[in-house]
């Protein structure tokens, strides 16, 4: 289409225009060109929320890359979204450059101009090619009315914001206010801290004189007590002067001149040394006293006197400054008591201010928090408001496109139901000329199901009232044979599309018969015997209808592949081990019978098996309990507790049947073509006899063989006692393959994850669950023409999982030869109800692919995107390979949507991840899982059960490779491809999820489980 050129009505004329040279390759080309060139400037000015619509109106994205350029968090800014657009818009080729200019054209007029060098016209020519004139209307009403609402919600939103801007004008003053306060209190504060300092300093101060004064007080106190104690010595001097003055008087008069003068010595003597002791007095007062004291002498009373005066006077002055002092030291405390309370007083007040200043501070911060949490919020409004809006256009284009969808569907059903009207007319005819026919025609075919089972045939030929068309009982029936171990990844992928299994047969519907024929036993009627007697197999010929050549195909040898049947087939393989090699015969007739070593005993003479009793099993041996006195295998040395191990000449060819590791059935079926004594190798083995001896008697033993083995079709409980039910993919362990004497296994049914015993019960064996599986197919084949869909895609009740048994032969080559077997051939045997398994307890981390495999790519993507399943996660990215290394068994090729692409993933890039501890996500496909469990890799393999056929809820994990209906055809080949898988995968159900996470989670905790759980693998289809 173009998307400069104008809207023409013709369509022969849009054709030309398409074609025309100005959006020719060398334009896009040059185009492109100045757009690389000016990328960067264009990435910042284009708008991916503006140009998507458009771009999807003109169909040149999809949903899934829209969703991918605005909401992918791999682009988070606004220029890496425009870059992704502009990549999505070049791989898109011409359409995507012409929708790209226009949609500049549209939007960005001046830079198209730029680019191009053209005026803009906005003519939408893409749009009108694609949707018409209508669709251009219908498209410019829609952004006519995004530009309204924008307008609307722009004005409305600054409305809003005036409103907010005055409630944040109000708080602003408000909290200049407070800002306008804390300022004063805060010079408050500096002032009463100013108080409180020169308060502080007055108080040092005053502690300073205080402190001068207790020392003053202190040298007082002691000169005081100096004064005291010279008080005291010179009141003793007094009364001895007063009492030796008083002797003086007593004594003659004629001794007084000696006498006074003696005391005018002594009391010279007295004042000397009063005033040595007391140097510290005026020298003014000591001359008063001492003119005192001579006067004294001259007249001892008056002396005395005075001296006494003297004494009062000093201690009266004494205690006149005591007394100043304590008034001092008083007023001092007091002062000191006033400055103590003044500083407690400024203190608390200071403490108050720094609450205030502190709680105002906070409420600053809360405003501030406030004003930037409105911000947030407006920021957050217009990003939900941007988001509303986008979430409306892509509903309303939702809308659209299911209203079209749903007139599509109407239209569609109307066709189907005509043309189902016209098929059901044509079938109706078909019946009436299949009764016509069948009418005229006698029933031939016979059921040749028993194989050398104890109980009758049960085919839907056996009963007169069931009549089958011989001409469609010929009908070939296409099987896909399993694939042999040495089958390489090439052939795997080359056979996906030829795996599915085309049961065509146009039978007359009687479901009725068909259920009771495959339920209930009954003996088999005249009819049937007859027919049995004319078939291409009988009980004594082993497959002689065999010999009938498939043209194109090269015959297979009847007895052998019997023979091998009941090794690989008829009983679980590897169980036994035949080495007779593949003799090719001659085609025969059918009613001849091969002359061989092992024809029936019953024709020949009598089997020797008669004359002993065995025990045992695969897992402790097979013995001999009982040998039949005087018979002819008690002279050949046959004896209780002997083993056997060997039976020679049973097989064409002189093959024989190694009875080491046989089960119970195999062993005592393949004794009854024992004839000579010197076939059977024994030797004599008492201890392990006995210890088995001691094993039966315990009342825990449950049976001597061992293996485990997964189902191939369902089952239903029948019979009396009722066998225990299973269904397809149930995994069993038997542990006694001749339960009561019959042939009829005893087993329990095992737990996928843990292999416990979930219940215990019996089967029908190999023989009878072949034929049960033969009657389903035959039942199937009676319901429905189409039965693939029905076996496959469909979990019904009959559901079958048809698996051919690996040729002995093919072990270990890498034949990949694809084998077509029909029903009357007698290769249906084959077909094997029951897969020997083993399960492998897997201790490192365990490799995933991915089922269907076109969504691996984006699933690894999802997956390694969280951070936390980083931790777990990782992948191997794929890597060019030669063609010389495509062989090799260690690459693994992918399945690419372009062939001219190969692209594999070495087997060493896998084991450098399990050696990382994390599970490697592969982008591998089904084919590849049998290689890796060749290498001793081990696996998970998870299924995505769609929720409808149309895979709407997993597309957008799909690459565009191709149409809805290609993905459709692959998603269901890899559908058929899961059912021949030799291991056990897990299927995510469309009811555990109903969006992509729900699905990542469903897929982490489905790998977490399996990485815990038990592997079960088909090692008989890996050696």
């Amino acid at each position: 289409m173009s998307g400069e050129t104008d809207w023409l009505e013709g369509e022969g004329y849009q054709e030309e225009a398409r074609s025309s040279p100005q959006w020719s390759e060398e334009r896009c080309e040059e185009l492109w060109d100045r757009v690389e060139g000016v990328r960067h400037k264009l990435t910042r000015i284009l708008h991916p929320a503006k140009l998507t619509p458009y771009l999807r109106q003109c169909k040149v994205i999809d949903e899934q890359d829209e969703d991918e350029v605005l909401n992918s968090t791999q682009y988070p800014l606004r220029i890496s979204k425009a870059g992704r657009l502009l990549d999505i818009l070049r791989g898109q080729g011409q359409r995507g450059l012409q929708a790209f200019m226009e949609s500049l054209e549209f939007y960005h007029p001046d830079q198209y101009t730029q680019l191009t060098g053209k005026p803009p016209t906005q003519r939408c020519s893409l749009i009108l090619d694609e949707e018409g004139p209508e669709g251009l209307t219908q498209f410019l009403l829609l952004e006519v009315r995004k530009l309204r609402e924008q307008l609307r919600n722009s004005r409305l939103c600054e409305r809003r914001l005036s409103q907010r801007c005055r409630m944040a004008e109000d708080e602003r003053s408000r909290a200049e206010r407070k800002a306008q306060e804390l300022r004063h209190d805060k010079l408050l504060l500096e002032r009463l801290r100013q108080d409180w300092e020169s308060a502080s300093r007055e108080l040092s101060n005053l502690k300073d004189r205080h402190l001068e004064q207790a020392v003053k007080y202190s040298r007082a106190l002691e000169e005081q007590n100096k004064a005291t104690i010279r008080e005291r010595e010179l009141l003793s001097q007094v009364e001895e002067l007063k009492s030796r003055l008083a002797e003086a008087d007593k004594r003659p008069d004629k001794a007084n001149g000696p006498e006074i003068n003696r005391s005018h010595s002594l009391s010279n003597g007295i004042n000397g040394s009063a005033l040595a002791k007391k140097p510290s007095q005026p020298s003014d007062v000591q001359n008063e006293k001492g003119k005192k004291i001579q006067k004294g002498n001259s007249d001892p009373s008056p002396g005395v006197n005075a001296l006494m005066d003297i004494l009062q006077q000093d201690r009266r002055e004494a205690a006149e400054q005591r007394q100043e002092l304590c008034q001092i030291i008083t007023r001092l405390q007091g002062e000191l008591q006033n400055a103590e309370e003044n500083r407690d007083k400024l203190e608390a007040q200071c403490e108050e201010l720094q609450l205030k200043v502190r709680t105002l501070q906070l409420d600053w911060e809360t405003e501030q928090k406030r004003s930037v949490s409105y911000f947030n919020q407006i920021m957050e409004l217009e990003k939900e408001r941007d988001q509303a809006l986008r979430s409306r256009d892509s509903l309303q284009l939702e809308y659209t496109d299911c209203l079209l969808d749903k007139n599509r569907l109407r239209k569609r059903i109307a066709e189907l139901q005509a043309n189902l009207e016209q098929q059901q007319r044509e079938l109706e005819k078909e019946q009436e000329r299949c009764r016509e026919q069948i009418q005229q025609s006698p029933c031939l075919n016979c059921s040749h199901l028993s194989l050398c089972s104890e109980e009758q045939c049960f085919g839907p030929c056996c009963d007169l009232d069931l009549d089958l068309s011989p001409q469609l009982s010929r009908t070939n029936l296409v099987l896909r044979k399993a694939p042999p171990s040495g089958q390489s990844t090439e052939n795997s992928e080359d056979s996906v599309y030829n795996s599915e299994e085309n049961l065509v047969c146009s039978l007359k519907d009687n479901e009725k018969q068909i259920n009771r024929l495959s339920t209930f036993a009954f003996p088999p009627c005249m009819n049937s015997i007859n027919r049995r007697f004319n078939s291409d197999f009988d009980l004594e010929s082993w497959g002689s209808d065999d010999n009938d050549i498939i043209p194109g195909e090269q015959s297979e040898p009847s007895l052998s592949d019997s023979w091998t049947s009941l090794h690989s087939h008829l009983f679980p393989p590897d169980l036994v081990n035949p080495s007779s090699p593949i003799v090719s015969r001659k085609p025969a007739s059918p009613c001849s019978l091969p002359s061989s070593p092992s024809s029936s005993p019953k024709l020949g003479r009598a089997s020797l098996a008669d004359d002993i009793t065995i025990v045992g099993g695969n897992r402790t041996g097979i013995f001999v309990s009982h040998v039949k006195a005087g018979s002819l295998a008690e002279k050949c040395g046959l004896k209780e507790g002997c083993k056997l191990l060997e039976l020679d000449g049973v097989l064409f060819g002189g093959g024989s049947v190694q009875l080491v590791q046989c089960t119970a059935e195999v062993a005592h079926f393949s004794l009854q073509w024992w004839a000579e004594p010197s076939m059977l190798k024994h030797q004599s083995n008492l201890e392990a006899y006995s210890k088995l001896c001691s094993e039966i008697s315990s009342p825990s033993f449950v049976g001597a063989d061992s293996f485990y083995a997964r189902v191939n079709l369902n089952m239903e409980p029948h019979g009396d006692p009722p066998t225990m039910g299973v269904f397809c993919d149930d995994i069993i362990h038997v542990t006694d393959t001749r339960h009561n004497g019959k042939y009829q296994w005893r087993c329990s049914l095992v737990d996928h994850d843990t292999a416990v015993t979930l219940q215990t019960g019996t089967i029908p064996n190999y023989n009878r669950a072949q034929q049960l599986l033969l009657i389903k197919l035959r039942k199937m084949s009676l319901e429905q023409k189409n039965l693939k869909k029905r076996m496959f895609l469909k979990k019904t009740p009959d559901r079958i999982r048809l698996v051919k048994a690996v040729d002995p032969s093919s072990r270990g080559s890498d034949s990949t030869k694809q084998v077509f077997y029909t029903l009357s051939k007698r290769h249906d045997d084959h077909l094997i109800p029951y897969s020997l398994m083993q399960p492998v307890k897997v201790q490192t981390k365990r490799p995933v692919i991915f089922s269907p495999s076109l969504l691996s790519r984006r699933l690894i993507e999802r997956l390694l995107q969280p951070a936390e399943s980083g931790l777990n996660f990782n992948t191997c990215l794929p890597e060019p390979i030669q063609a010389s290394e495509q062989k090799d068994k260690k690459i693994f090729l992918l399945d690419s949507c372009r062939p001219e692409q190969n692209l594999g993933i070495r087997l060493e890039s896998i084991q450098d991840v399990i050696s990382q501890d994390r599970h490697c996500l592969l982008e591998l496909g089904l084919p590849s899982v049998e290689g890796l469990l060749r290498q001793g890799i081990y696996p998970i393999v998870i299924h995505i059960r769609p929720k409808n056929k149309k895979h709407k809820k997993l597309r957008k994990f799909f690459p565009r490779c191709g149409e809805d209906n290609i993905m459709e055809e692959v998603c269901q080949a890899e559908e058929l491809q899961l059912e021949t898988l030799p291991l056990l995968y897990y299927t995510v159900e469309p009811n555990t999820w109903s969006c992509t996470e729900e699905l990542l989670e469903a897929l982490r905790n489905a790998i977490q489980g399996q990485q815990r759980a038990v592997a079960w693998i088909e090692l008989d289809r890996l050696h």
